[in-house]
């Protein structure tokens, strides 16, 4: 039978690196692959599109035809993830397991990312965007808990806060709700409790996904997967112990 697969997909500003603390503790059986999305990483030179980002998942699917497949996303990924998910082969999606990707961003939800978007944009023009690239952006992951052999990976194979305005139009555009009737694998949500506006929009998306469980990290915010990548794993290996049966 072909190897059971996981596809991880970072999030905005990211690149394949913001993986690698999770990777050491999935399970060996799997194969897992993780690109960068279109405006990250070695492909930061792109702009950004949720397109280009469904294409980058399909070319993963294809690498692996015929294979059982998780999607597995975080922010931006776990978006792109649900983009993708219509597009992959029902008989290779077995789930899906999406961190942080469940805000509506609509009305006055939408303010805070728009506020957010303005920050960076300001910041750049303060001071530049490799000095938050390479030292800004990279100091407030440390203060995050992230290890920092993990920061030092993803800051060498390139951060670019400039990929998140696009980012964040792009799923404002797409509107996630209206695809989950198209989706008929099962579907895990995780978040962190201290994450808002994903806490806000979650039931949402319970609601309207054909099948869907959450799961919720205490104590925890915005990227669940960085900050608690060895709980993150454990669900994964157990989300696709189940769904690969």
């Amino acid at each position: 039978m072909t190897q059971a697969t996981l596809i991880l997909l970072h999030g905005a500003t990211m690149n394949a690196h913001a993986w690698d603390a999770v990777r050491r503790h999935i399970d060996p059986k799997y194969r897992v692959i993780a690109p960068d999305l279109p405006g990250h990483g070695a492909r930061r030179s792109e702009e950004f599109t949720l397109c280009g980002a469904v294409e980058a998942v399909r070319g993963c699917v294809a690498s692996v035809a015929g294979a059982p497949l998780v999607l597995v996303g975080d922010s931006l990924g776990g978006y792109t993830a649900q983009a993708a998910a219509p597009l992959t082969p029902k008989d290779q999606l077995k789930g899906l397991v999406l961190g942080g990707s469940t805000a509506v961003l609509e009305g006055p939800a939408y303010l805070p990312y728009l506020a957010t978007v303005g920050m960076f944009r300001l910041m750049m023009a303060c001071f530049g965007e490799p000095k938050l690239n390479d030292i800004l952006l990279p100091k407030s992951l440390r203060q995050q808990g992230l290890a920092e052999r993990d920061v030092q990976s993803m800051t060498d194979a390139g951060l670019n806060v400039r990929s998140f305005g696009p980012a964040i139009a792009a799923i404002r555009e797409f509107g996630a709700l209206r695809n989950l009737a198209a989706i008929s694998a099962p579907m895990l949500f995780v978040n962190g409790d201290r994450d808002g506006g994903m806490i806000r929009g979650e039931p949402k998306f319970l609601r309207l996904a054909q099948q869907a469980r959450a799961h919720r990290f205490e104590n925890c915010g915005h990227g669940v997967s960085m900050r608690r990548p060895a709980e993150f794993a454990a669900l994964v290996n157990q989300f696709a112990a189940t769904v690969f049966e």
